[in-house]
């Protein structure tokens, strides 16, 4: 009975000093970070989770703007749906450590997520029906884009004209800029030309400019590393 308690404790005091010597690795650049989790503060599945969904920035992959008419045939509104519902499936179910700023985080996280998810889908649905625009996140402050693309013809000519002109002001070599410029503009397919660049260099450039700061990555390295108990630096 004293040899099957004194290997039992055995055991158990082996599977506590493994779980606690649990180690994490991630690469900044050229630099490897090899960390010990703290078992009190994070399990690995938990540091992993956070690390693939916050630091390594998983990201949707599905099209959602046209370069040239071309593109339209890849943009496809429904694969975004599958693509996001697995995105958020996959999220929603991911274990966090516990503690309030990886509550919020999370939260933050998902929130952004559904945002984008929003804005992909709209968007591609717009090349066609400009409407799809309307009620979505930033569309009061990117109304001028929004009502171009829902008028159409001059409106959105003038619009293209606009987004154009600012371009050429910023360039050091305009010309390459005019010379594409002028090609689209006297295309048989114009308007399509005209709604692909004022949606992808009026409308979106205007969503980022406006979009809010979520992620804090300065903060997020502090409370990651707190979930360590040593953190090992080996740059190459």
């Amino acid at each position: 009975m004293k040899n099957f308690l004194l290997t039992t404790i055995l055991l158990l005091s082996l599977a506590s000093s493994i779980h606690a010597q649990e180690v994490f690795e991630w690469y900044e650049g050229y630099c490897l970070s090899r960390a010990q989790i703290n078992p009190e503060k994070a399990t690995y599945m938990q540091v992993q989770n956070v690390h693939y969904t916050l630091a390594q920035a998983s990201e949707l992959s599905q099209p959602f703007l046209a370069y040239q008419p071309k593109d339209t045939a890849y943009l496809n509104a429904k694969n975004i749906r599958f693509e996001c519902s697995n995105f958020l499936s996959e999220l929603e179910g991911m274990e966090y450590p516990k503690g309030e700023y990886w509550t919020t985080i999370k939260k933050l996280r998902l929130e952004n997520l559904k945002e984008q998810c929003l804005l992909r889908e709209k968007a591609v649905i717009a090349l066609n029906e400009p409407k799809a625009l309307k009620g979505t996140p930033y569309c009061k402050e990117c109304s001028r884009y929004v009502t171009a693309l829902e008028k159409g013809g001059k409106t959105l000519l003038s619009m293209w004209k606009e987004i154009h002109e600012k371009e050429v002001a910023g360039a050091l070599d305009p010309d390459p800029i005019n010379k594409a410029f002028e090609q689209h503009w006297n295309a048989p397919n114009q308007e399509l030309w005209a709604r692909i660049e004022v949606l992808r260099y009026g409308w979106w450039n205007c969503v980022l400019e406006n979009q809010k700061v979520w992620f804090d990555e300065d903060q997020y390295r502090v409370e990651f590393k707190k979930l360590m108990t040593s953190v090992q630096l080996e740059c190459h």
